[in-house]
């Protein structure tokens, strides 16, 4: 019996040694997903891919975007799923508002279950709604960035969060803090 228990533990650790070389020796993939709302939000969240692309070279990332309105779609709902559970990085860019789709929280809960605690990063790049101008105040202010504060915490994700400005100004996101996500992911 002992001699039967120790060749099912020897198979098991050598299955588990030819996986990671396998593993070793297909590469390193880098998983982003960028979620918007319109134009400017994805040109948004394409400047952060772009900035981890040239700091781990473009044969490393591999690149998923999401439109926060076409969650309601079944198909994209669940291949959205998929892809953020397994993200390294997330980056989502999105207005501040009083309350997002009821789709995207679903969706955000259902991603959070699949990750299940993987390690990763959450990037949210926020802005005030279109209508306001500078220094204006609205009811939901900072609501978005609460929201996203607390997923990020429910899915032990490293978060980091820009404030982005209107088209013309630059980008918020440095390579120092692509950096430090690099690393965290």
């Amino acid at each position: 019996m002992q001699f039967m228990q120790n060749r099912l533990m020897q198979g098991r650790i050598n299955t588990a040694n030819e996986t990671a070389i396998a593993y070793l020796n297909a590469g390193y993939a880098l998983k982003v997903a960028l979620v918007y709302e319109d134009a400017l939000t994805r040109q948004w969240a394409s400047q952060v891919r772009d900035l981890m692309v040239e700091q781990v070279g473009p044969e490393s990332p591999r690149c998923t975007e999401w439109k926060v309105s076409d969650l309601r779609e079944r198909r994209a709902f669940s291949e959205g799923v998929t892809a953020l559970a397994q993200a390294d990085v997330i980056v989502m860019s999105l207005y501040e508002v009083e309350r997002l789709p009821a789709a995207f929280y679903l969706w955000v809960n259902v991603w959070l279950q699949e990750r299940a605690g993987r390690p990763g990063a959450l990037v949210a790049l926020i802005a005030p709604p279109d209508e306001l101008g500078p220094g204006a105040k609205f009811a939901g202010a900072n609501e978005t960035r609460r929201y996203l504060s607390a997923v990020a915490g429910q899915g032990r994700l490293e978060f980091l969060l820009k404030e982005c400005s209107r088209p013309g100004e630059p980008n918020p996101v440095r390579r120092e803090d692509i950096m430090q996500l690099a690393k965290a992911a």
